[in-house]
């Protein structure tokens, strides 16, 4: 008779973890709340399931993500009733429920699901020689930059997860190495429940429920478990941010109100706030869903997109002060590597939208030259 293998019942929590029902676990949610950190952590809880198998923590991960943006399959689950489960995924290949995906793959069927996704790689990956094993084999004509990966700094990072953290339509995905974590098993995908800005803690959706509940873990640590390279296609791992195909109002729900409130109090010597760069994701992501769609030339964004805001506000001055926010200038570097126009492109964006400038065309042209010369593009 053929012998059983030991069955387990989950594992114990790595010490460098705390549970999220814990005690200390508890203080940290209660205390994020109050920085309205923990935005995104309602509508993922309404949708927390555990992973199909244990190879899909990946799949699982996107349909918590889908379910809680409330985007509809337009296929049948049970009865009449349409809903996302890790079956009827668009683009989800049968391989994929037996082996799992990699962040290539998560990034591919996002997008067959009418979601707008950016997806962020280690710097690792370009401190060595790689060619990427196995790109998502897909038999439908999409958009897709062959050999072309967005890395992320640690500061982007730390935006990205304040970003997201802020917002209940914005989320954030990891793809990481439990190795690192402290825990058993190698590559995992969690979404991001929110974050304790203060202490530098993230709370992770643990899919695999039955292994490890809901956990924190600082900053720093859940970033360098992306750095490990991905043996099934040597690159390193990552993170995703996800929201609505052109959701035009994830900004609004944010920045406008921090931006009112510095503005009206600001002095003439006081620096831009260090939100800025954390509102700057919401508007880096639409401008390149349109380039990523085709629906705008690179070249005309500023003028499509700027215009569209009543504001007013002197852009010499916001030139002078955003010049000097290193972590901005590393944000905007990171997303738009692939599009080195856009780094003045978008900053011409931004100037206009945030401060409250209304400018015309022909100012708008002159503004967008003096940039590209301060700096230095």
């Amino acid at each position: 008779m053929q012998q059983l293998k030991q069955l387990v019942y989950m594992r114990q929590m790595p010490s460098n973890l705390i549970a999220f029902s814990s005690k200390e676990g508890k203080r940290l949610f209660k205390e994020a709340l109050d920085q309205n950190t923990m935005e995104c952590y309602f509508p993922l809880a309404e949708q927390f399931i555990t992973q199909l198998h244990p190879t899909t923590c990946g799949s699982t991960t996107l349909v918590m993500v889908l379910n809680a943006l409330k985007i509809d399959p337009g296929v049948q689950w049970k009865g009449i009733w349409k809903w996302y489960t890790e079956e009827n995924l668009h683009g989800l290949k049968k391989e994929h429920l037996e082996n799992g995906i990699d962040l290539d793959a998560f990034s591919h069927i996002a997008k067959h699901n009418k979601v707008a996704i950016q997806t962020f790689y280690h710097p690792n990956l370009y401190e060595q020689q790689y060619e990427q094993k196995n790109f998502y084999d897909c038999q439908q004509n999409c958009t897709r930059i062959q050999n072309q990966h967005k890395i992320a700094s640690l500061q982007t990072f730390y935006t990205c997860l304040e970003a997201s953290s802020r917002m209940d339509r914005l989320f954030m995905v990891v793809n990481n190495s439990r190795k690192i974590m402290g825990q058993t098993g190698e590559g995992h995908f969690s979404p991001i429940g929110g974050i304790h800005l203060k202490e530098k803690k993230v709370m992770l959706f643990d899919v695999a429920r039955f292994k490890y509940p809901p956990q924190w873990c600082d900053f720093d640590l859940l970033y360098n478990s992306i750095a490990p390279i991905d043996k099934d296609n040597n690159m390193t791992r990552g993170f995703a941010l996800i929201t609505k195909t052109l959701d035009y109002d994830i900004q609004s729900q944010y920045s406008r109100q921090v931006l009112q409130d510095w503005f009206k109090n600001k002095t003439e010597t006081s620096d831009l706030p260090n939100q800025l760069s954390v509102i700057f994701v919401y508007y880096l992501f639409i401008v390149l869903q349109r380039i990523e769609m085709q629906i705008t030339n690179i070249h005309t964004i500023p003028f499509q997109l700027a215009l569209r805001e009543e504001s007013r506000y002197n852009i010499d001055q916001a030139l002078i002060q955003i010049k000097g926010q290193k972590n901005l200038h590393s944000l905007i570097s990171d997303f738009t590597f692939q599009y080195p126009d856009l780094i003045t492109t978008i900053s011409c964006l931004l100037y206009n939208i945030l401060c409250g400038y209304q400018i015309s065309h022909r100012e708008l042209t002159e503004e967008y030259e003096l940039m590209r010369m301060i700096l230095a593009i």
